[in-house]
């Protein structure tokens, strides 16, 4: 998952961009895939209690993005967004590669989509729409000069 989130960072918050500047791209992405949706306490003091959050996080993206990160913070407790819109594009891509696969196996569309539906714990209705409306592309499309 997240060499294919690194394909749609265009759809990541600038919170995250600034975050990856400071602590690289793949550390930023262990934080989302294991602590979005969370705010870190990004504590400088050399208590234990700041201590003890600063080694959970280390095991979590290692100890030199921590004390990146922890400067970058200054000190104050840093938000890490879920990123839903990029992480629903990616399993709705995950969904069409995986339609597209089964029925190339031979397997019938509607087989196909029940399958997908009780694998992402969504309605087969919902499956239908995904592989309608999702465009196949991941790079964002080239602006139009006209509007």
């Amino acid at each position: 998952m997240t060499t294919q989130i690194a394909k749609l960072q265009s759809l990541l918050p600038d919170s995250i961009h600034a975050v990856a500047a400071a602590i690289g791209m793949p550390a930023t992405l262990k934080l989302l895939e294991r602590l979005g949706g969370t705010t870190l306490p990004m504590r400088l003091e050399v208590n234990r209690l700041g201590r003890a959050a600063l080694d959970a996080l280390s095991q979590q993206i290692g100890h030199d993005e921590t004390q990146k990160l922890a400067l970058y913070s200054g000190g104050e407790p840093l938000y890490i967004p879920q990123c839903h819109v990029a992480v629903r594009r990616l399993r709705d891509l995950d969904i069409c590669s995986a339609f597209e696969a089964a029925v190339r196996d031979g397997t019938t569309a509607n087989a196909a989509v029940t399958e997908l539906a009780l694998k992402y714990k969504l309605t087969d209705r919902w499956v239908w729409r995904i592989l309608k409306e999702t465009p196949i592309q991941i790079e964002p499309a080239t602006p139009d000069l006209f509007n």
